[in-house]
């Protein structure tokens, strides 16, 4: 029993002498170095606030201590490829400066690397440097929000926004804040030939003349409300709304070419979207994510996206 115990633990001391450390990924890379230099107010360090629209230069040194570098890759974190790559002459194969220019058109943040390759394209190092900028948004994005059906008996729905807050407002509260309302919302019917009945989502401003929806009277607030604009409807938009409407730069130049010159808009349908101009000439945009034809749940969800 003894002479099994001993050839157990003979076993196991040579398992413990087989142990090997695996390598260290943060000394392997050290052949490579990046300096980046900071001499203007364009350019950034490892990391920066901008606005959009910006121009951002990454000035910027890799050295290579002792092996020839091939080319120098700019990385993005998340990207499948280089988004730049820098072909290196004779004299540069060792230490290159170079200024990387950036426009910065893409709110939030984004972070890349420089790194060094050899003539295989085989990673040599990026100095454990990474460049990270934060585009600031300049627009806001409200999402969800909920106009009931004009009630004319209770006028207790709220039926009319605030698109800057996206705040909802009864007729009684639209009234006693007309300078806020961008639009109230309302609901026709038809009938078909065939007895069916199709409904109709429409909205309008406070300045249309005369106010659509005959169940309340705003004349009393005759050139006080607020006078909002609306362009045309576009139809099946959601995807053009969350992907390409990414700034408020893009906005307004998307509402400008719009002509945003509508005081009331008709048959508003799940995917429509419209941009608005408010009165201090601010631009937004619309997007109808949902509506609800039933009796007694009828309205109309809409997200808004607007410069701040």
């Amino acid at each position: 029993m003894k002479k099994k115990y001993l050839l157990l633990l003979i076993l196991f001391s040579i398992l413990l002498s087989c142990k090997r450390e695996g390598d260290n990924i943060f000394n392997q890379f050290t052949e490579v170095k990046v300096t980046l230099h900071q001499e203007n107010e364009f350019n950034i360090g490892t990391y920066k606030d901008v606005a959009f629209g910006d121009s951002i230069y990454v000035d910027f040194t890799i050295s290579s201590a002792s092996k020839d570098m091939h080319q120098v890759w700019i990385f993005y974190n998340g990207a499948g490829a280089a988004a730049l790559k820098i072909p290196l002459a004779d004299g540069e194969k060792r230490s290159l400066r170079y200024v990387y220019k950036i426009k910065a058109d893409k709110v939030g943040l984004t972070t890349f690397r420089i790194m060094a390759v050899d003539s295989e394209g085989v990673f040599m190092g990026d100095g454990y440097t990474s460049v990270t900028y934060n585009v600031v948004s300049d627009y806001a994005h409200l999402n969800n929000r909920v106009l009931y059906m004009p009630d004319s008996t209770a006028q207790s729905s709220a039926c009319f926004i605030d698109l800057m807050e996206g705040k909802t407002y009864t007729y009684a509260e639209a009234k006693a804040n007309a300078g806020k309302i961008d639009l109230g919302m309302y609901r026709t019917y038809k009938v078909e030939a065939n007895g069916a009945i199709t409904y109709s989502y429409n909205i309008y401003s406070l300045q249309a003349s005369p106010i659509p929806f005959k169940a309340f009277d705003f004349t009393d607030l005759s050139g006080k409300g607020r006078a909002t604009y609306f362009s045309g409807i576009q139809n099946n938009q959601a995807s053009t709304f969350l992907n390409t409407l990414t700034s408020g730069t893009v906005i307004q130049n998307n509402a400008i070419s719009r002509k945003t010159t509508n005081l009331s808009l008709n048959d508003l349908k799940v995917g429509s979207m419209f941009y608005f101009k408010t009165p201090d000439e601010k631009y937004g945009v619309v997007i109808v994510n949902a509506l609800s034809g039933y009796d007694n749940n009828r309205y109309l969800n809409i997200s808004i996206k607007r410069q701040n």
